[in-house]
C-alpha cells in the first residue's frame, strides 16, 4: 500500500519544549508532511527541521497574538477550523489543546498524539480562575462561560478523530473521562542518549524545570531550607522572585543552564526532587538516564517512570514517591531516602531510563499511523 499523503496539526509553534520535540521526530519518519499550526516564530526553530518544512497559519499568526496568546483563547477553536486540510488522506494532530479538533475530509483519516486534554478548560479550570485572578466580578463570569463554551467545543472535538495515542496511561485515564475514548499509550521521545552517570554523585538535591506556580518547586526550596540541605535549582520563570524570598542560605538559583550543564547538574546531583503533578514528565526520566534517583510527587506521569523499592526486584528500584503536596511529606520521603539510597543502582536507572527513547517513540508512532491507516483503507 502506498504511502498516503500525511499532513500535522499542532496547536501552536512558539518555543521549542517536549511537544515541539515529538512533531519534529515525526518530521524525520515523514518529510513530505506540511505542517498546520495556529501561529509561529520561526526564530524558535532555526535549528529544528520543523523550520524547513512548508508551515501554514491562521489569521491569529500576529504579533499581538504570539505575545500573549492565552489571552485569545475564545479564538481557537475557531481558528482551528478554519485550517485547509482538503489535501490530506491522513492528519495527525499533536494536541495539548485545540489541534484535535481540526476539520478533516469525510475520506480522510484523523489521528491525535495527545499530551493531555485542555488542562485550563478541564482538570486546572479552578486553578487557572485563582491563578490569572478571576475569582470574583465581571471578568471572572466572562471568564467562565468563555471556558463553558470552550469544554463543551472540546467534547465535541473530541469524537471527530478517529484513533488516539496518549502520551502516558495517565493521559489516557483523562481522555476516557472527557471524551469517552480509548488510546493507545505511546510515551514521549526523551533524550536519553545526552546523559551519562557520573564516577560518584554529590551532596545537592536538584530541582530542574521552569518556574512556575504548578511545578511546585516551592516545596523543594522549603523543605531543604528546613532541613538545611544543599539544594541547586535550574530554570527561571514568573516565581522565581517569590522562591528567592523563601530560600534559605543551602539554596542555590543557577537560572537557565545550556543542555551539556543541564546534564552535568543530573549526573552529579544526589537525588532530582520532582514536586508536581505532570502529564508525563521528562525530568525525572532524565534523572535517571543520568544514574540520578527520583524522589517525586505520587500523582501523575511519575507513577509511570519512577520505580519505587516496594514490590521492585532487588536493584530495580529508581525513587521515592511523597503522597502529600508539601513541604512536610517532601522532607518525610528525604528522610526515608536517606536511609534507603543504598537501593538505587546506577545500572537500574539508566535501564529503565532506556525504556523511554527517541527510537522506540519513532517505532511506535509509525506502526501506530501505519497501522490505523491500513485499517482504515481496508474497511473503506
Amino acid at each position: 500500500m502506498a504511502e498516503p499523503k500525511i499532513a500535522f496539526v499542532q496547536d501552536w509553534l512558539v518555543d521549542y519544549g517536549g511537544a515541539e520535540r515529538c512533531l519534529e521526530l515525526l518530521c524525520t519518519l515523514f518529510p513530505a508532511a506540511p505542517i498546520h499550526t495556529l501561529f509561529y516564530d520561526p526564530g524558535q526553530f532555526e535549528n529544528s527541521v520543523i523550520g524547513d518544512r512548508i508551515i501554514h497559519t491562521t489569521f491569529l499568526n500576529r504579533p499581538l497574538f504570539r505575545r500573549r496568546y492565552r489571552t485569545f483563547l475564545a479564538l481557537f477553536p475557531f481558528a482551528v477550523e478554519q485550517l485547509d486540510l482538503d489535501e490530506a488522506e491522513v492528519v495527525l494532530s499533536f494536541s495539548h489543546s485545540v489541534a484535535h479538533g481540526a476539520l478533516v475530509r469525510s475520506d480522510a483519516l484523523h489521528l491525535c498524539y495527545c499530551h493531555t486534554p485542555m488542562r485550563y478548560a478541564w482538570d486546572l479550570y479552578k486553578p487557572y480562575l485563582r491563578l490569572s485572578g478571576l475569582t470574583t466580578g465581571v471578568r471572572s463570569w466572562a471568564a467562565r462561560a468563555v471556558l463553558h463554551y470552550i469544554r463543551q467545543w472540546d467534547a465535541l472535538a473530541g469524537r471527530r478523530v478517529d484513533a488516539y495515542a496518549a502520551n502516558s496511561r495517565n493521559v489516557a485515564r483523562r481522555i476516557r473521562r472527557i471524551y469517552d475514548r480509548q488510546a493507545t499509550v505511546i510515551y514521549p521521545p526523551v533524550e536519553v542518549e545526552r546523559f551519562s552517570p557520573a564516577k560518584a554523585r554529590g551532596e545537592a538535591f536538584l530541582v530542574v524545570g521552569r518556574m512556575v506556580p504548578y511545578k511546585r518547586t516551592d516545596l523543594a526550596v522549603v523543605a531543604c531550607t528546613r532541613l538545611g540541605l544543599p539544594l541547586r535549582v535550574v530554570g527561571d520563570g514568573p516565581e522565581m522572585e517569590r522562591l528567592k524570598r523563601l530560600a534559605g542560605p543551602t539554596v542555590s538559583f543557577l537560572g537557565r543552564l545550556p543542555d551539556a550543564a543541564v546534564a552535568e547538574e543530573m549526573a552529579q546531583a544526589r537525588a532530582l526532587l520532582f514536586c508536581g503533578e505532570e502529564d508525563f514528565g521528562i525530568a525525572p526520566v532524565e534523572a535517571q538516564a543520568a544514574g540520578t534517583p527520583v524522589i517525586a510527587y505520587a500523582r501523575g506521569g511519575a507513577l509511570e517512570t519512577v520505580v519505587p523499592p516496594e514490590g521492585a526486584d532487588f536493584g530495580a528500584a529508581t525513587g521515592l514517591f511523597f503522597e502529600e503536596p508539601s513541604a512536610e511529606s517532601l522532607a518525610q520521603a528525604m528522610a526515608e531516602f536517606d536511609r534507603k539510597e543504598h537501593l538505587f543502582q546506577t545500572r537500574a536507572m539508566t535501564a529503565n531510563a532506556a525504556r523511554f527513547s527517541a527510537d522506540r517513540y519513532a517505532r511506535e508512532m509509525r506502526e501506530f499511523v501505519v497501522t490505523r491507516y491500513e485499517a482504515f483503507r481496508g474497511g473503506a
